[in-house]
């Protein structure tokens, strides 16, 4: 049974642009565990994921500081700040857009709170207002025993 949480305004298909011929998508899967070096080593990879893509500086940015508060979110939600626990994730380069899903295996992710009721002097809960902000639509979902978020920016 899936479960889906819009988590900012999801276009058509639920934030995923559609599909396109291999000359022109690029995907990386890419594999990390609950430690801070590896969250480091994330935004390298990313970095490079981004320059080959080619979407200007200021968007990849962007996309990396969702990218990285959406893992770290995995890494304090759902595992508990725990080391060494599985997170994969797979960022796509498409003709229009760039998916990027991160799954995580911990607990059940909580309903993320609109802006508008988040409040700013909270200890939790301001990051999802950078992954609304820095993607154009976030989709939490429950698909088996994993949390999946897909987050999709056009280019």
């Amino acid at each position: 049974m899936k479960t889906k949480v819009p988590v900012a305004p999801a276009s058509p298909g639920n934030g995923r642009a559609p599909s396109v011929g291999a000359a022109e998508s690029l995907a990386v899967p890419i594999a990390l565990s609950s430690d801070p070096a590896d969250v480091a080593q994330l935004q390298t990879r990313l970095s490079a994921c981004g320059e080959e893509a080619g979407p200007d500086q200021l968007a990849a940015f962007h996309g990396i500081c969702a990218i990285v508060e959406a893992v770290n979110n995995c890494i304090e939600h759902a595992y508990g700040g725990e080391a060494g626990q599985p997170i994969s994730l797979f960022w796509e380069r498409r003709a229009d857009a760039i998916v990027v899903e991160i799954r995580d295996r911990g607990r059940p992710a909580p309903t993320p709170l609109p802006d508008h009721e988040a409040a700013l002097d909270a200890e939790s809960g301001r990051g999802w207002h950078i992954i609304r902000e820095w993607t154009d639509s976030a989709v939490l979902s429950a698909q088996g025993d994993e949390n999946v978020l897909t987050l999709m920016r056009r280019l």
